[in-house]
């Protein structure tokens, strides 16, 4: 077969969900099999210097006049013609519009659709999204659970394709020594538990829940510390409610780090995010990679990532005492923590590694192409919708 251009297009990278798992894709696709472009319906994000030395990624930016310019279809169906793609992948819900819309005019052969759970749009927009999202050949998702959310509002299981996220090697390479210079620059014994989380500082990511069961924990072992890592407009919220639940001295807030891997290696317990199922699964993912035990609440996929008693353990959301039980339950059995960390990195290393993710795309594209070559030969229409 021959190499096959393929395009990923998302709306910028200001975000590190769906576009995150987008660029590590461009990144690991294999370039003597694959041409790849990663276009930008508009500039922004802090990804987006470091595309330039990523070899085989060419970069392509339409500058939309907003999210609603009627100019961007017909300027990436020209795109989509000039750099002859044979498979666009399109992330939903921002992208859904233009590039299906722009798929049809340049009749680009294979249209792949990418949507994630927490990623959907409502009103006016998410129904011209959900139309268009019918001329796509595949929908990818990043969970089983994604994949009946789709089908509830109507999609047919077999237009569903699942992928799960991978996790590039950076993300989960740390060492022993990491660990313990943080451990000592964040002021933390060898003998103190850690409990910690990351993510952004946001109202959705909810961590006044993980406040109220740090509080709970840290009365039955008064030496316990908790690490939140990450940035945001909260932060000064965040800090007050912990002075008003007695955490001072026993709460870190270590802001935006560049390299989460250190920090959650140093952790002796890993919460995921109680109120975010995006920035808890892709935490949860390299919590697992590490050997941290996971507490999760059981929002989005967690409870099909994450599953009770092997890697960790899986709460009800919005519920401070049973999370604050659950990570007691896990500093009290040292022998059961032991066993979900070896669980944890065994589980990753078969289904959540970037390669495998990448591996997984590369034969979804080919088989598709295949598809489209077979039906040609067989003389068939190109379906207007699967």
């Amino acid at each position: 077969m021959r190499r096959l251009t393929v395009m990923l297009l998302v709306s910028d990278l200001r975000h590190q969900g769906g576009e995150g798992q987008l660029l590590d894709l461009a990144r690991g696709i294999d370039k003597s099999r694959f041409r790849v472009l990663l276009a930008m319906l508009s500039t922004g994000g802090m990804w987006e210097h470091g595309l330039g030395d990523v070899r085989g990624v060419e970069l392509r930016v339409l500058d939309t006049r907003g999210k609603w310019d009627p100019g961007t279809p017909l300027r990436l169906a020209s795109l989509l013609r000039t750099e002859e793609v044979d498979v666009l992948q399109a992330l939903a819900p921002g992208t859904t519009v233009p590039g299906m819309a722009a798929a049809m005019i340049a009749r680009t052969p294979v249209k792949v659709l990418a949507e994630r759970m927490s990623e959907q749009s409502r009103g006016v927009g998410g129904f011209l999204e959900r139309r268009l999202a019918r001329f796509a050949d595949v929908i990818v998702t990043e969970s089983e659970a994604g994949a009946r959310a789709l089908i509830a509002r109507g999609v047919k299981h077999e237009r569903l394709h699942v992928i799960y996220d991978g996790v590039s090697p950076g993300r989960v390479g740390t060492h022993r020594a990491e660990r313990n210079r943080v451990r000592d620059e964040l002021g933390v014994s060898d003998d103190s538990w850690l409990i910690g989380l990351a993510a952004d500082l946001t109202e959705q990511t909810d961590h006044g829940t993980f406040l109220q069961a740090a509080s709970i924990v840290r009365a039955e072992v008064p030496g316990t510390k908790f690490l939140v890592v990450g940035e945001g407009p909260l932060r000064s919220e965040l800090a007050r409610r912990a002075a008003v639940l007695g955490l001072n001295g026993s709460l870190i807030m270590a802001g935006y780090q560049q390299r989460h891997a250190p920090y959650i290696g140093a952790m002796d317990v890993a919460v995921l995010p109680p109120g975010n199922a995006e920035a808890s699964a892709d935490f949860g993912l390299a919590a697992m990679g590490l050997g941290r035990p996971i507490v999760a609440t059981d929002i989005g996929a967690n409870s099909e990532l994450f599953e009770f008693g092997e890697v960790g353990l899986v709460v009800p959301p919005g519920n401070p005492i049973i999370l604050a039980h659950a990570i007691l339950e896990l500093m009290r059995h040292p022998d059961a923590v032991e066993r979900m960390r070896a669980r944890g990195r065994k589980t990753f290393s078969e289904r959540f590694t970037l390669e495998r993710m990448v591996s997984e795309h590369e034969a979804l594209y080919r088989d598709l192409w295949r598809r489209r070559e077979a039906r040609r030969a067989r003389g068939e229409a190109e379906p207007v919708s699967s």
